[in-house]
C-alpha cells in the first residue's frame, strides 16, 4: 500500500479560473467586463503572479535562497527557508511582499539576523491593495455600489492564497549592506489519498509526497535540502529541465541535495519524495507478517478437523510450539514500530491482531483434546459396565444369593458367639448389691472358659455341612439357630 499526499502550497504561481471564486457578484461582474478591469482579474485568477510583479522591490534585492526540507515524521516536515539579501542599505522603511501560500502556516516564524521581524496584517494588506489599484478599484466599487475599502476587502477574501508582508526597519541595520532573513514552520501532508493496488502485497503504508518551489527571485540560485526521517529512505524525483538543476553530491544517505538555476526567470519545480522503509527492515516486516498468517491458517485448518476427528497430540503440541515462537517473533517486531504511527499504523495493527488469533487458536486446540478424551472414557467405563452386569446373569443367581445369605447367618451366628464370650469373660467385672466385692476364683473362670470353646466347636461342626449344601434353604437355617 502507498499513501499519496501533498505538503502546503508556498508562493506557488498557478492560475485559476474565474468562476472558482467564492463571491458570485465579482465573478460576474469580471466575467462581462474583464477587459475593464485587468489588474483586479489578474489578482482573482493568479495572485501569486500579481503581487510577485506589483510588489517585488524586496524580491530584487534577493541573491541566493536555501530551503531546508526535515522530515521529523514520514507525515511531518520542519521547513527552514533562507534568503540572503544584498544592497539591504538601499531599502527604505515600509512593508514589503515576501511570499503567498493557499493557507496559514503553523508556527511560522520570521527572522531577519536572528531578530524577529513584524508580519503585515490584513487590514494593512488591503490598504496595500487599495494604493496599488487606486482609480480601478474606484471604479468596480462604483459598479459594486460600495465604498472603495469594502471592495477591496472583498477582493481580498476572493482572491486565491494568504500574502504575506514583512516590515523593515533600516534603522536597526544600518551599515548592513548583506542581511539573512529567515524563515521556520511546520508543515504536513493533506489531501491523504490511500492507493491499495500499488503495493498490494505490502502491509506497510508508505509515503509518496507532492511538493512544489516557486522561486521567489529570478537571479537568485536556489539550494534545496531533503532530509529523510529516522529508519527511513527518501528518495526525490523532480521536473526540473536540463540545465535548470545541479545534483549535488552527498556523503549521507539520508540526505539529497539540488541546487536549482533559474537564469532570470522564476522557476516553479515540482518534486515527488517517496519515503520508503529500508529494504532488509521491509523484507522482515514482510517475511514475518506471511508466516504468521499461514500459522493462523494451519490452526484454523486443526480447529476443524478436531471438531470432526481426532488429531495425534503431536501435532497438536508441535502447532502450539511453532505458535509460541511466532507471537515471540512478532511481540519483539511490534516493539520496534511503536514509535512510529505513519508507515507503521497497519502493519502494527495486524500484528496485534494475528497475535490474539494464535493465542486464541492455541487455547482451542489445547482444551478441546482434553474434552473430547473425558467424554471417550466415560463411554467407555458404560460400555465395559454393561458387559459386566450381562454376564453377572446366571441361571442358578437365586440359588446363589440363597447361599450367600446362608453364609451371612452363619457368620453372624459366630460373630454372636463371640460376643458372648467376650461377654463371659466381662461377667467377672460385673459385681452386685448383695455379693462381696471379690473376684472370681480362678478355677471357676477357667470351666466357664471351656463351656464356651466347646459350644463354639459344636456349633463349627454344624456349620460345615450346611455351608457345603447348595440345596439347603433359609427356613432349615433358622431351624439350626434355634438348636
Amino acid at each position: 500500500m502507498i499513501e499519496t499526499g501533498n505538503l502546503s502550497e508556498f508562493n506557488e504561481i498557478r492560475k485559476r479560473d474565474i468562476s472558482s471564486c467564492n463571491d458570485t457578484e465579482i465573478v460576474a461582474i469580471l466575467s462581462e467586463k474583464k477587459n475593464s478591469f485587468p489588474n483586479i482579474y489578474s489578482l482573482l485568477t493568479e495572485t501569486t503572479k500579481f503581487y510577485t510583479e506589483n510588489f517585488s522591490d524586496l524580491q530584487k534585492y534577493i541573491k541566493r535562497e536555501k530551503r531546508l526540507v526535515v522530515f521529523e515524521t514520514p507525515s511531518r516536515v520542519s521547513m527552514t527557508h533562507e534568503y540572503t539579501i544584498e544592497g539591504a542599505g538601499n531599502i527604505s522603511q515600509g512593508f514589503y511582499f515576501l511570499f503567498n501560500t493557499g493557507e496559514r502556516l503553523s508556527w511560522l516564524k520570521i527572522f531577519l539576523e536572528e531578530k524577529r521581524v513584524s508580519i503585515a496584517s490584513r487590514a494593512k494588506v488591503v490598504s496595500l491593495l487599495m494604493k496599488k489599484l487606486d482609480t480601478e478599484l474606484g471604479n468596480f466599487a462604483a459598479v459594486l455600489h460600495i465604498s472603495p475599502i469594502d471592495a477591496a476587502m472583498r477582493l481580498y477574501e476572493a482572491s486565491d492564497g494568504k500574502p504575506c508582508f514583512i516590515e523593515f526597519n533600516n534603522k536597526e541595520y544600518k551599515g548592513q549592506q548583506s542581511l539573512l532573513l529567515s524563515i521556520t514552520f511546520f508543515d504536513s501532508i493533506r489531501n491523504k489519498v490511500s492507493h491499495y493496488r500499488k503495493r498490494c502485497l505490502s502491509p506497510l503504508r508508505e509515503k509518496q509526497i507532492k511538493y512544489n518551489y516557486s522561486i521567489i527571485s529570478g537571479d537568485a540560485n536556489a539550494w534545496v535540502y531533503f532530509k529523510s526521517p529516522t529508519n527511513f529512505v527518501l528518495s526525490i524525483s523532480h521536473s526540473a529541465e536540463e540545465g535548470e538543476f545541479e545534483a549535488s553530491p552527498s556523503n549521507d544517505d539520508e540526505i539529497k541535495s539540488l541546487v536549482l538555476t533559474p537564469k532570470g526567470e522564476r522557476l516553479s519545480v515540482d518534486f515527488i519524495i517517496s519515503i520508503d522503509v529500508p529494504t532488509a527492515l521491509k523484507r522482515w516486516y514482510k517475511a514475518m507478517f506471511y508466516l504468521a498468517c499461514i500459522g493462523v491458517l494451519c490452526g484454523v485448518v486443526l480447529c476443524g478437523l478436531i471438531m470432526y476427528t481426532s488429531i495425534p497430540e503431536k501435532i497438536i503440541e508441535t502447532f502450539n510450539n511453532c505458535s509460541y515462537a511466532i507471537i515471540a517473533a512478532l511481540i519483539a517486531t511490534r516493539g520496534w514500530l511503536m514509535s512510529e504511527e505513519q508507515v507503521m499504523k497497519n502493519i502494527s495493527n495486524l500484528y496485534t491482531y494475528i497475535i490474539c488469533i494464535l493465542t486464541v487458536l492455541i487455547m482451542t486446540l489445547s482444551f478441546v483434546p482434553h474434552t473430547r478424551s473425558e467424554n471417550t472414557s466415560k463411554s467407555q467405563n458404560t460400555i465395559l459396565d454393561n458387559k459386566n452386569n450381562e454376564h453377572s446373569i446366571a441361571p442358578d443367581s437365586v440359588a446363589y444369593n440363597t447361599h450367600n445369605n446362608k453364609k451371612s447367618n452363619i457368620d453372624d451366628t459366630l460373630n454372636n458367639t463371640r460376643k458372648i464370650k467376650l461377654k463371659v469373660y466381662d461377667l467377672p467385672q460385673i459385681i452386685t448389691p448383695n455379693e462381696s466385692k471379690s473376684l472370681m476364683p480362678t478355677k471357676k473362670k477357667a470351666d466357664v472358659c471351656d463351656k464356651i470353646n466347646s459350644s463354639q466347636d459344636t456349633i463349627s461342626k454344624k456349620a460345615l455341612p450346611l455351608h457345603q449344601s447348595r440345596n439347603s434353604t433359609l427356613r432349615d437355617t433358622a431351624k439350626w439357630c434355634r438348636i
